[in-house]
């Protein structure tokens, strides 16, 4: 029998001169030994490629569900009458103050759409506990439990409720005079002390320097090439002594990419290689050892393994778990082995709109068509393809 409970989450959004579409509001309940039912409430999330929708009824009817119904409260800039605007839970940006990027913003990479100041989320947890699968996501978790954006969608603040204050940062922006955000002074919101520097260039953070009352704790410097990849991460303490350091080659596209990854005394951690050849679609992927020695290697002709060696004695490691995009929102997951045997699923998603925003299911089959995991989403959608209501059905 599993567990009896409830669980409510709350997502309150405020917008500057915008009207409330509702809040959004989940909770969690079971109503059979088969049927567990969950309603939670939070923002919207980065679903893209991740989630999708084939429902199989007979499945469900049979199957341990666990089941989520989850509320949310988006508004948008309408220019509603003054006393719908007193009374609103969200503030919000007007549109033509939203700043269209070619890359996603802050507010973007938690999935929300459209000018959103700032979104709020309460949640109480019960004891009901899914697991997820090695691999593809199924249940995506709340991104943003107290947060407030900018206009062009930058987050100026990230951090969450406890025991009714706020706990979190307070992000300070600096802009040069073009409006470009040059620097960003991060600040504990309890005490006011600031706990991060960072410098921003054209690709991203350039330099990111960590404090404790006060004083330095680490830093870490950022490099980038020409196509706006980061190429070098090196993380020093405060004394300036390498504590770790990335070091990535790629191309343009990214389509051929060689990774190092060192620790605190040089010693190196990682080292991989994979490559995809457009033409002949062949993928080869190969993890070193520090001396220089094949780790693992596995080579995939048009989305089908056809080799995966590994020592026969080796543990479970980077690169011996992976996915392969097999069109139609379909990935087949390889779950690999010493022996070279590897085990096959297949992970299908649907989603609710073209731009694969908002998934509708996803399901999860082995080799032979058995459905081993599932998610089911069922959605109120407004205006700008964000839900404010989302039902979710988790099948093992």
């Amino acid at each position: 029998m599993p567990p009896s409970g409830r669980e409510r989450t709350t997502i309150r959004f405020q917008w500057s001169n915008g009207r409330l579409r509702g809040n959004r509001r989940s909770e969690v309940y079971f109503t059979s030994p088969v049927t567990r039912h969950l309603e939670c409430a939070r923002v919207s999330l980065p679903f893209k490629d991740q989630l999708a929708l084939q429902t199989n009824h007979q499945r469900i009817n049979t199957a341990r569900l666990f089941y989520a119904s989850i509320s949310r409260s988006d508004t948008r800039m309408r220019y509603p009458p003054l006393s719908i605007v007193t009374s609103v839970l969200l503030t919000l940006f007007t549109i033509s103050a939203f700043a269209q990027r070619q890359n996603l913003t802050d507010a973007q990479r938690v999935d929300l759409a459209g000018p959103v100041k700032s979104v709020s989320v309460t949640a109480t947890k019960t004891g009901v506990s899914w697991q997820q699968p090695g691999g593809p996501t199924l249940v995506i978790p709340v991104w943003c439990s107290e947060c407030e954006f900018d206009p062009d969608g930058n987050q100026t603040k990230f951090g969450q409720i406890f025991n009714g204050s706020f706990q979190g940062e307070i992000i300070r922006l600096i802009r040069d005079a073009d409006g470009h955000v040059t620097e960003c002074f991060i600040e504990d919101a309890a005490t006011g002390e600031m706990i991060r520097h960072e410098l921003v260039g054209p690709f991203g953070k350039s330099e990111e320097s960590s404090y404790q009352h006060g004083e330095l704790q680490s830093r870490v410097v950022f490099n980038y090439d020409q196509y706006g990849h980061m190429i070098d991460r090196l993380t020093l303490d405060a004394a300036g002594t390498q504590q770790a350091r990335t070091v990535v080659n790629t191309d343009e596209d990214s389509r051929d990419t060689e990774k190092w990854d060192w620790g605190k005394d040089g010693q190196l951690s990682l080292h991989v290689r994979q490559t995809f050849n457009t033409k002949t679609k062949v993928e080869h992927f190969t993890s070193f050892n520090p001396f220089g020695g094949v780790n693992l290697t596995w080579t995939v002709t048009g989305g089908k393994l056809v080799s995966f060696r590994e020592p026969p004695d080796a543990p479970s490691q980077y690169g011996d778990n992976f996915s392969e995009d097999i069109g139609n929102d379909t990935s087949e997951n390889y779950a690999c082995h010493g022996d070279g045997t590897c085990e096959l699923s297949r992970i299908h998603y649907v989603y609710l709109d073209p731009k694969r925003r908002n998934p509708l299911s996803a399901e999860w089959r082995d080799e032979t068509g058995n459905l081993r995991f599932a998610a089911y989403y069922v959605y109120k959608i407004d205006a700008y393809r964000d839900w404010t209501h989302r039902e979710i059905r988790v099948w093992s």
